[in-house]
């Protein structure tokens, strides 16, 4: 098992074989885990959350993400989270009733780094500011913003999390316009952008045109990357078969270095979910460096 510096070092070795990679303190790691809901009848309990939570805590300290959002966490198993990783501040609501009841997409962000400036969820529905179950969906569905002060570089960063229906075609489709028109009313155009989130659609699926016209697929833009299967179906699906790749990760006004599907075992559990973690490793412009630039370009 190799810590996400490990990785990174391999990563610069493929581009720059005289290099050797150490993660600057203007470089974020993002990730976007699908932690799968604690069902207690999870085949027979084999991958019930209790027999998965030790080895997700020790898989989050080994890669050591700086910001990441789960999708499908119930109020014990983020309350679990929030114990077990002390290092981290969270925010998260549950999409049923908005306190409790429900799944969450909760956003895991590092006390030394980042402070929190803003938080906000909303539905993806017609009424996206109320409790409410949109257009075809067969579940509500939910988007988790978090507003940061990176205190590394000095700027400021949107991070949103996600999790898009698995039946509505025409909630699939909408979820993706309304996140990017909520995005464009209320983010700076230069301002660092995250969005995470189980989508429930391929890359090269339409339905993600609106997000990908306003933004851009860490998997595809970052110079070392792959393409495996991000759901595995409890070891179901081999990752290089293709046609799973449904965890994403999207930026703006950042430098992507590296994508990476997260397969190993930890803790000695093979599967810690029935979706892989994945990672993105982005550069983020150091506000001083951007104000000097500004005056030498005038």
């Amino acid at each position: 098992m190799k810590r996400i510096f490990i990785v990174a070092a391999l990563a610069a070795m493929a581009l720059c074989c005289s290099c050797s990679y150490a993660k600057s303190e203007n470089e974020i790691v993002a990730m976007s885990f699908n932690i799968r809901l604690s069902l207690s009848d999870d085949f027979d309990g084999e991958n019930s959350w209790i027999f998965r939570r030790e080895a997700v805590i020790e898989m989050i300290n080994e890669v050591n993400p700086d910001i990441f959002g789960i999708q499908e966490g119930l109020l014990g198993q983020v309350n679990y989270m929030e114990e077990h990783l002390p290092e981290y501040g969270f925010y998260g609501v549950a999409r049923n009733d908005g306190p409790n009841t429900g799944e969450s997409n909760a956003v895991f962000y590092k006390k030394s780094r980042f402070e929190l400036l803003e938080s906000t969820t909303f539905w993806l529905s017609e009424t996206p500011d109320e409790v409410s179950m949109g257009w075809d969906a067969a579940f509500h569905r939910i988007v988790t913003m978090v507003r940061l002060l990176d205190n590394n570089s000095g700027q400021e960063l949107y991070f949103y999390n996600t999790h898009f229906d698995h039946m509505g075609k025409v909630a699939r489709e909408e979820s993706g316009k309304l996140i990017v028109s909520r995005m464009k009313s209320i983010i700076p155009n230069d301002a660092p952008v995250v969005l995470t989130g189980d989508f429930n659609a391929g890359y090269n699926d339409p339905i993600l045109d609106p997000i990908e016209e306003y933004m851009t697929s860490a998997r595809s833009a970052a110079p070392v990357t792959d393409s495996l299967n991000t759901f595995n179906g409890w070891g179901k699906i081999d990752p290089e078969e293709g046609g799973k790749v449904i965890d994403h990760i999207y930026f703006r006004n950042l430098s992507p270095s590296l994508f990476k599907t997260l397969t190993g075992a930890y803790a000695g559990v093979e599967y810690i979910s029935d979706h892989y973690p994945v990672i993105a490793v982005f550069t983020i412009k150091d506000v001083q460096n951007q104000e000097v630039q500004r005056e030498s370009s005038k």
